[in-house]
């Protein structure tokens, strides 16, 4: 686990924001999973202001739920807030693609082609985490090309919550294949880039569909994916509207 320094509680509140984060997004830190003020301090070698501040943070980005006398963990997932996720992020992901197409300049999709290059690059290397990293700046550079500050926001909020459930769904798939996942999404990178090259608003919006589509029949296959008996899987509840 990564230990953080600074001088100030602020600046100690951010970096453990930060790093908590990033696990909870990577299903490092499953949900449900219990988040002790003590074991916090001790991890990141720092008193107990910075860690309640950034417990604070992460309750309001509904990735911690605190509970009064009870300890903070980690935020589940329902099956309502899924259902809820994928309408809003095919409409808003179809309405970014539209705009850009029509908005983007060259030297944005110079810089866009340039980050696939290193996806490339990272793909060589097997560097998972790090393909994960750049596909994610591969879409907020297109996000950037819609020009609209507002729907940016929301876009990369919407994409927070699915970078957290295609982790989960990742690491609930066994025999996951990363190779085909490459080649899907290196296919959908080239087309994605093509349409903003020649401003094809019609093909990008079936590109952005498209793509909601195939999230939804992965997630869908986890559902509906029978596992082995001595399989290692994360704790999941269906009662009281809780997946994953």
């Amino acid at each position: 686990m990564t230990k953080v320094a600074g001088s100030t509680s602020r600046v100690l509140a951010e970096s453990i924001y930060t790093s908590l984060k990033e696990d909870i997004l990577n299903a490092e830190i499953p949900p449900e999973s219990l988040l002790e003020e003590s074991d916090l301090m001790r991890r990141f070698e720092v008193s107990r202001t910075p860690v309640r501040e950034a417990l604070r943070r992460l309750s309001g980005d509904k990735l911690v739920t605190i509970e009064p006398r009870r300890s903070a963990y980690v935020s589940t997932l329902t099956l309502d807030e899924i259902s809820a996720f994928f309408e809003a992020y095919q409409i808003t992901q179809r309405t970014i693609f539209i705009l850009s197409a029509s908005r983007i300049d060259s030297d944005q999709i110079d810089t866009i082609r340039g980050v696939e290059e290193d996806i490339a690059t990272a793909y060589l290397d097997k560097d998972i985490a790090t393909i994960k990293k750049l596909n994610d700046r591969f879409y907020g550079l297109v996000a950037e090309g819609c020009s609209n500050k507002f729907l940016y926001d929301s876009y990369i909020k919407l994409r927070e919550f699915g970078s957290r459930l295609s982790a989960l769904v990742h690491k609930s798939l066994i025999d996951d294949d990363w190779e085909s996942h490459f080649a899907v999404l290196k296919l959908d990178h080239a087309e994605i880039i093509a349409a903003l090259e020649t401003r094809d608003c019609r093909a990008i919006s079936n590109i952005a569909d498209h793509d909601v589509a195939l999230y939804r029949k992965k997630v869908l296959q986890v559902l509906e994916r029978p596992l082995p008996v001595d399989a290692e899987v994360m704790s999941s509840t269906i009662a009281g509207k809780r997946y994953f």
